[in-house]
């Protein structure tokens, strides 16, 4: 890794699917990261929902717009792991935390936590 690469920024936004008719809250922190190539980041999510069953989904926006999911699970899940993405889920907190490990410079751009009722 060479010193001077550029800081990684990433700015973080919450937002829920399905209607916010289903949402009491929601945060995410931090708003916003800077951190270096190489190193490793957490945001948090804390909700509060008015359904039990949801799914849950972490999202990348690139500076060109394109949005992409990188992770997803389900409210009866706890942790899952994706290469360099980790999530972990506390049903009783209501809180989702997505780890990125060995950051890059295409890691950079706009992340999202999503949330929805889940169709049983």
């Amino acid at each position: 890794m060479q010193s001077g690469l550029p800081i990684l920024l990433c700015a973080v936004l919450a937002f829920i699917l399905f209607g916010s008719s289903n949402t009491q809250s929601i945060t995410q922190s931090p708003s916003s990261v800077q951190e270096k190539e190489g190193e490793s980041v957490t945001l948090v999510c804390r909700f509060t929902l008015n359904f039990d069953y949801y799914v849950m989904s972490w999202y990348q926006q690139l500076s060109n717009g394109k949005m992409t999911e990188i992770i997803y699970l389900v409210s009866t899940s706890t942790n899952t792991r994706e290469g360099r993405y980790s999530v972990s889920h506390w049903a009783r907190d209501k809180t989702l935390r997505l780890t990125i490990t060995g950051l890059m410079p295409t890691d950079s751009g706009i992340y999202f936590c999503a949330l929805g009722k889940a169709p049983r």
